[in-house]
């Protein structure tokens, strides 16, 4: 598959699939990078949208992203994330300078928590950019990339691919400011990111010890390292009857709430996956509370990233009948029971977000 994408106006346009990790082999169409999009053409945007990709995360700073508005942040059909890196891409005084404002882009714990709950969370494809989409966007996708397991020298070869995919932007700058930025911004250096790379470690340890000093939770690094991985998706809901919740004793041992892989057969509406899944599994029939959808996130097994849909539903009449192979048992209990009884932190987010939900509808009931 390819790696680098051509455009009209879009320089440094790539995907971070096709690198080896320790788990095989990171996924094409699931995260890119680039620089700015702002003169994207009629047709760039086309190209984006055939691509798949539906979040933009943009980590311009403020002011760019207030003057400069293109054809992609006014197009309804993707979701555009705005973050801010710490240091806003600071032009550096010189090489070393220039290695401590890459470090300096990861010390504020709050921007960088932001922005990688923001890959973790979004919905993929994903597009990650900056100005010239090598340096702050670089310092990201080096550390997701590091956070998969791709060795070093694949990492940088993929930071020094982006001075060739920028040979436009650095003539036009070196033509309209001559004396703004030091060479370490527009010349190839193959040892400057192995320099940022050494300082990082001795700081932090290693990319997870990072994300766990920024107050990333485990799940969120588990998540983090499989989210180059294989795709997966699944649709589940939050059951009520009569007050309660069900609750689902898989058959592994722990407590959850039902959800299901999608399949062809569901024509890819999501609904019908959840009830169709709830169907097998619990014998049951339901009827979705309109307006409620939300979803999770989390990394099943080693190379694999699986998003969760969410719907909250009433039972219909009829009795529990679960699937022996998967569930060894189920149960009504409170929402407050069922959230100190389930085993994983968003399965109880979903309920407690689900019960609220529920409880402030009006006009609504199971009836």
């Amino acid at each position: 598959m390819a790696r680098n994408y051509s455009f009209e106006k879009i320089e440094n346009f790539r995907d971070l699939g096709g690198y080896e990790c320790r788990y095989g082999e990171t996924s094409f169409g699931v995260i890119y990078r680039s620089a700015t999009l702002m003169d994207a053409t009629e047709a760039d945007v086309n190209k984006i949208k055939r691509l798949g990709i539906k979040t933009i995360l943009d980590l311009r700073e403020i002011k760019a992203k207030q003057e400069q508005i293109g054809l992609v942040e006014e197009d309804p059909s993707f979701q555009i994330i705005n973050l801010n890196v710490n240091g806003n891409g600071r032009i550096p005084r010189d090489w070393n300078d220039g290695v401590e404002s890459y470090l300096e882009m990861l010390e504020d714990p709050s921007s960088s928590r932001a922005i990688l709950k923001a890959v973790l969370h979004a919905d993929k494809p994903l597009l990650i950019h900056c100005n010239a989409g090598k340096d702050r966007t670089g310092v990201f996708c080096a550390l997701l990339l590091d956070l998969a397991g791709v060795d070093f020298a694949s990492i940088n070869s993929d930071f020094m691919a982006s001075f060739p995919l920028l040979e436009k932007a650095t003539i036009r700058i070196k033509k309209e400011q001559p004396n703004l930025l030091p060479d370490v911004c527009l010349t190839p250096d193959i040892t400057y990111l192995r320099e940022v790379r050494n300082r990082f470690l001795k700081r932090y340890g290693s990319a997870e010890s990072y994300c766990e000093r920024i107050g990333l939770s485990e799940d969120e690094i588990l998540g983090l390292q499989n989210v180059l991985g294989r795709q997966e998706k699944s649709c589940g809901a939050v059951i009520f009857k009569d007050g309660k919740v069900l609750v689902e004793h898989m058959v592994q041992g722990h407590y959850s709430i039902p959800k299901g892989h999608v399949e062809p057969c569901d024509e890819g509406d999501e609904t019908r996956t959840a009830a169709r899944e709830i169907q097998e599994e619990l014998g049951l029939r339901v009827k979705f509370i309109p307006g409620f959808r939300m979803t999770t996130q989390y990394a099943p097994g080693k190379g694999v990233f699986k998003q969760v849909v969410w719907f909250a539903a009433y039972a219909e009449h009829g009795e529990i009948k679960t699937q022996k192979s998967e569930v060894s048992d189920a149960y009504w209990l409170s929402p407050a029971d069922a959230v100190r009884i389930l085993s994983h932190q968003d399965d109880r987010d979903v309920v407690t977000k689900a019960s609220y939900f529920e409880a402030k509808l009006p006009g609504f009931c199971e009836d």
